[in-house]
């Protein structure tokens, strides 16, 4: 039985094979992952994989991409403090969710920091039960 290979696998095989090549070495390095996709029958995945390499090269240059969630949209000023916890290469999403009554969920790639009031109410709620 062979172990499945996630797109996350996919790309970081693409990105070690590619990572040091230019010009006509890397179009010939896509090339023959596109047609070990094609083998495998994994081309419908593409799309994700393209994806997930594209959020390892960025990683690899030191960005980072986070998502602020907010109950209504935050002053630019706000906006950039926050951006600016997480360094100078960051690409901000913000997303407003009425849903949350107040304060910010913010999301990184593998963390979610939650200083809403709804989480907060929850939490609460909890103790007092």
């Amino acid at each position: 039985m062979t172990k499945k290979i996630s797109n996350k696998q996919y790309a970081q095989a693409l990105f070690e094979a590619t990572k040091d090549l230019k010009g006509e070495k890397i179009s010939e390095a896509i090339k023959k992952f596109v047609l070990l996709l094609a083998r495998q029958h994994k081309l419908k995945r593409a799309e994700q994989i393209i994806t997930e390499y594209e959020k390892r090269v960025k990683k690899e240059n030191g960005e980072v991409e986070i998502v602020v969630k907010s109950a209504r949209k935050l002053e630019k000023t706000l906006l950039e403090k926050i951006k600016n916890v997480f360094g100078d290469k960051v690409e901000t999403k913000e997303e407003v969710d009425q849903s949350l009554l107040g304060g910010l969920v913010v999301k990184t790639e593998d963390k979610i920091l939650d200083g809403s009031l709804r989480t907060q109410l929850a939490s609460l709620r909890q103790k007092l039960i």
